[in-house]
């Protein structure tokens, strides 16, 4: 792909809301903070031709992101590179973020999404297993007792985005994809991180109110899932001298 968004002050970075709060914390940053490695999971159900997509709202008291509506996600924690797990990454996935990462961290990216989706939205993406060992965090400690190991079957890699430097808060964030199948959308609820937490079609989610990158990364995602085979790399869009560039990783 390789080419430059169009350079002007509505897309220079791509941002379509940006809040006072946010520009007062930029400014008082000397420079541009370091990304932090975040995860993403985009979980669809339903029939091809009418796809659901789980989604919430960040809430309002939110200083980064407040109020639109995105998928489940969030920073990969020290606990993600430890934690017990079933099964092991398409081929695929580990290929192209062991092009990044050590095999361990790989894996945590992945299981940072499934342990933030969790948290974010109530729906636990496990398998019946026991555990052997307890890991000092809440959310795996949930999965434990409800006697269930995070599942990394069925997800697969499409994307990644880096925030903008003009942001207060940045995230090298990966983009994962897994289709639930074609059956009625499971449960879902709302949590401290997102309110309004619910299965959407696309015509649906055209009506909500979301930030340049989910926008983006919907846009992918329906290239991707058109495609008769994933392709070999992925959409990885980053700011290159101050201008925000729709590249191809690794």
């Amino acid at each position: 792909m390789n080419r430059a968004i169009k350079d002007n002050e509505a897309n220079r970075f791509g941002d379509i809301k940006i809040t006072q709060s946010e520009k007062s914390q930029r400014s008082a940053l000397k420079r541009a903070p370091r990304p932090r490695i975040a995860s993403t999971l985009v979980l669809t159900c339903g029939p091809k031709d009418n796809l659901k997509i789980l989604m919430g709202q960040r809430s309002k008291r939110h200083d980064f992101m407040p109020s639109v509506y995105v998928f489940p996600g969030g920073r990969v924690d020290r606990a993600d590179s430890y934690a017990p797990y079933a099964h092991d990454l398409s081929a695929r996935t580990q290929r192209i973020l062991e092009s990044a990462y050590s095999p361990r961290k790989a894996r945590a990216v992945v299981l940072a999404s499934i342990r933030e989706t969790w948290e974010e939205t109530g729906l636990m993406l496990g398998t019946p297993a026991a555990q052997r060992r307890n890991i000092n965090h809440a959310s795996y400690d949930d999965f434990r007792k409800a006697g269930q190991l995070p599942d990394l079957r069925g997800i697969d890699v499409f994307g990644r985005a880096v925030t903008p430097p003009h942001r207060h808060k940045r995230f090298d964030a990966w983009f994962f994809v897994k289709h639930m199948g074609e059956v009625t959308p499971p449960p879902v609820q709302n949590s401290q991180e997102l309110l309004n937490v619910d299965w959407f079609d696309f015509k649906q989610i055209a009506d909500l109110e979301t930030q340049r990158a989910t926008a983006m990364m919907l846009d992918i995602l329906k290239r991707y899932l058109a495609a008769d085979k994933p392709p070999h790399d992925i959409f990885y869009s980053k700011a290159v001298h101050g201008t925000l560039k729709q590249l191809r990783f690794p």
